[in-house]
């Protein structure tokens, strides 16, 4: 049976325990503190070990939960964890264990080093949101962006929930940091009006006018459109899916399943003119597959591809519409114009904003309403406004 813990009256601070023994108390207690955190302690080994909890009740259920430990000769956790060995711990115990992208852990990686450095050294009991704030503060001064800074703080708040489950801390500070007034801000992506969009459409001998169609009409993200195989578009059905996207990890451009968000999978209705353009750009695929022979990737079955079947890189894609738009008198563009061109004409056209969320495969704020007209309509439509907008 787990020992009944002796409690410590709030008003006169903390005392010594012996080896294996525990007490409750709040900090600050000593000096007449009402609103520090609770504290339950238990010495082992020689050493204390101590938890934060905002509330009694969980501090005493903790307890009870390290003299159980004690009694078992498990090792139990302590509030003298650093910021650094928290995240090291979050590293190799929580993330092999989600289906992650490389290129995600590789960011959540790199988010860890940069809190190691700032904040590394920082005891879990005495970090505050100040502390992070005056980091990010250092961080902004020199150059780094306001985008960089909340994936930073998005990864210290995932690895304080972690620390919070576990009763290493009270609270997740990481929920009320601010980020600093200076961090530079993303440049807005650019909408192309129905004039630049239609000039684009215009140029039909462009390699990649498939692609361009697609991407103007349904709003797809680069990587999403890259991604598509043969597979997921339906030209009898007139339905794309968006199951897979093309990225690039350590390197190497790889097709993957794991999309952005949950809602980027996706079923989208497709235009009799978009019908029309894939249909001419698979024959004409076809004819390259013919010519290149053996040298022909077929890996993916990619629907856009280079003159080799083998995927086609941002940088490349970046390049390509870039060449195009300058010759045609737009301007340098990049191929996420065409995903925010789409969202403005959509907009424009009177196509509501959740419809708009469903086609963009964003996160919608009325998530009743879009699930259960999901569950009745299978496909979203949104995109075949874009036949009336674009021509």
């Amino acid at each position: 049976m787990p020992r009944t813990p002796k409690v410590k009256p709030p008003s006169t601070g903390r005392k010594a325990v012996g080896n294996g023994s525990g007490s409750v108390y709040r900090e600050g207690a000593r000096s007449g503190s009402t609103d520090g955190r609770w504290v339950a302690q238990v010495k082992a080994d020689g050493k204390f070990r101590r938890t934060y909890h905002p509330t009694e009740a969980k501090a005493r259920t903790e307890l009870r939960k390290m003299l159980a430990a004690v009694d078992a000769g498990t090792t139990i956790s302590h509030g003298n964890v650093t910021v650094g060995e928290l995240l090291t711990r979050w590293q190799t115990k929580v993330l092999p264990g989600r289906d992650l992208s490389v290129r995600t852990i590789d960011a959540y990686g790199w988010a860890c080093d940069v809190l190691r450095e700032d904040i590394g050294t920082t005891r879990l009991r005495k970090l505050t949101a100040e502390h992070v704030e005056t980091a990010f503060e250092q961080r902004a001064a020199r150059g780094t962006s306001r985008a960089s800074l909340v994936k930073i703080r998005s990864v210290l708040s995932m690895t304080l929930d972690y620390a919070l489950r576990r009763g290493m801390v009270a609270q997740n500070i990481a929920s009320i940091v601010e980020m600093p007034a200076e961090a530079r801000r993303p440049a807005k992506g650019r909408s192309l009006t129905i004039t630049q969009a239609q000039a684009i459409l215009g140029a039909t001998e462009h390699r990649l006018h498939a692609l361009w169609t697609v991407m103007l009409y349904l709003g797809l993200r680069p990587g999403e459109a890259t991604g598509l195989a043969w597979a997921d578009i339906d030209l009898e059905r007139a339905v794309v899916h968006v199951r897979r996207s093309l990225k690039l990890e350590r390197g190497s451009l790889v097709v993957d399943e794991r999309l952005k968000t949950d809602r980027s999978r996706r079923s989208l209705d497709l235009t009799t003119q978009v019908v029309a353009t894939l249909r001419t750009h698979r024959t004409e695929q076809t004819r390259a597959r013919l010519r290149a022979g053996e040298l022909w990737d077929a890996t993916n079955d990619l629907v856009f591809a280079t003159a080799l079947g083998t995927p086609l890189g941002p940088r490349n894609l970046h390049r390509s519409l870039t060449l195009l738009t300058e010759r045609l008198g737009i301007g340098p563009a990049h191929p996420y114009d065409l995903r925010h061109t789409a969202a403005s004409l959509m907009s424009e056209a009177g196509v509501p904003m959740e419809r708009i969320a469903d086609q963009f495969g964003h996160d919608g704020t009325r998530m009743g309403l879009l699930v259960y007209r999901h569950a009745t309509k299978p496909t979203v439509d949104a995109g075949l406004v874009m036949g009336g907008v674009l021509g």
